[in-house]
């Protein structure tokens, strides 16, 4: 492609990772608007603790904040919980007594992490957390995409897709964050003005593939002439659509994720998957970084700021490709987008 079909697809995708800065946090756990918890101590280092690194959108977060670390100066470590609670608090507790610049989370649950922030807190370390929002504790910044909004478009582009009427099957994610569940009420508020579609089945998979298959598997079994599929993410998409495939239904039923990892892109292109609502998470562990890097230079940064996602579905997937490329992220390109 030329170089400035390029940029035009670049700037028509920023709009992916758009901020829309809230006015005021969202609890009082948070710090308020511009304020910086935690000193700048001058050692421009951060360990990042991942809730997991088995999941395709957390390795491509992981690889966006490799590379802007590298922009910013950041001396980062990334650590990988293995969506253990003990696992992530004792990663916490390691970084804190090495007196870390600053700890990164991605909270393995909302609840748990609590204890995380307070400790770095109590270090004066200051904590940055992102995609899911911890309960408790003192936060130099929270960032994040929009889950409500997330699950309302996934409603209306399954509506749009089944004609607005027909039955349909919800499958929920890790129900202990704050994204699963704000996930699930913007679909399930925004699918209630549908008044023709009708929700057979809503079970949560904790946005694993594999449970997800298992699910939709079972769901199918017992209610085998559904329409269409919301999974709040693409892994449970993936799994979803390997039922599908294994019943012949593939691109007859449906199918609607979130996220925009290349298996969901891919599916998308072969007519397999309708739509999946794309939170680039190669953007996001970019933000986090970028913002890391100006607490640890001691700058003051916006106590919340949320990032809005893009609806893609076939008719523009090809364009959504090229903005990855444009950030650097070919990785999360399917060969056949490329």
């Amino acid at each position: 492609m030329s170089v400035i079909r390029t940029a035009r697809t670049a700037a028509v995708f920023a709009a992916v990772t758009a901020l829309a800065l809230t006015g005021c946090s969202r609890g009082t756990q948070n710090a308020a608007s511009g304020a910086s918890p935690g000193k700048a101590s001058g050692n421009k280092n951060a360990t990042l603790i991942m809730s997991t690194l088995n999941n395709p959108f957390f390795v491509s977060v992981g690889n966006g904040a490799r590379s802007q670390a590298a922009k910013s100066g950041v001396k980062l470590s990334l650590q990988n919980a293995n969506n253990s609670d003990s696992t992530a608090l004792n990663l916490a507790t390691t970084a804190v007594s090495k007196q870390v610049g600053a700890l990164i989370i991605d909270p393995v649950s909302s609840t748990s992490a609590t204890a995380s922030v307070k400790q770095a807190n109590s270090a004066n370390i200051p904590v940055m957390a992102f995609d899911r929002k911890p309960d408790g504790g003192t936060l130099s910044s929270f960032i994040g995409y929009d889950a409500i909004q997330a699950g309302r478009n996934a409603a209306d582009a399954l509506a749009k897709s089944l004609g607005e009427k027909g039955t349909i099957v919800e499958i929920q994610g890790l129900l202990g964050t704050n994204v699963a569940q704000d996930r699930s009420k913007g679909f399930e508020e925004e699918i209630a003005k549908y008044p023709k579609i009708k929700t057979v089945a809503k079970q949560a998979a904790d946005f694993d593939r594999a449970k997800a298959l298992d699910v939709m598997t079972n769901i199918l079994q017992a209610h085998p002439g559904i329409a269409g599929v919301y999974a709040a993410n693409d892994e449970m998409a993936m799994g979803a659509l390997a039922a599908l495939k294994a019943r012949n239904l593939a691109g007859k039923v449906r199918l609607v994720g979130n996220d925009g990892i290349a298996d969901a892109l891919a599916a998308i292109q072969a007519g397999t998957m309708y739509a999946t609502n794309a939170e680039s998470p190669y953007a996001l562990g970019q933000k986090v970084v970028s913002l890391t890097g100006n607490v640890l230079d001691g700058k003051k940064v916006a106590a919340e700021e949320t990032l809005q996602g893009k609806l893609v579905t076939k008719s523009n997937v090809k364009a959504y490709a090229q903005y990855l490329v444009g950030i650097g992220d070919s990785a999360d390109v399917p060969a056949a987008l490329r």
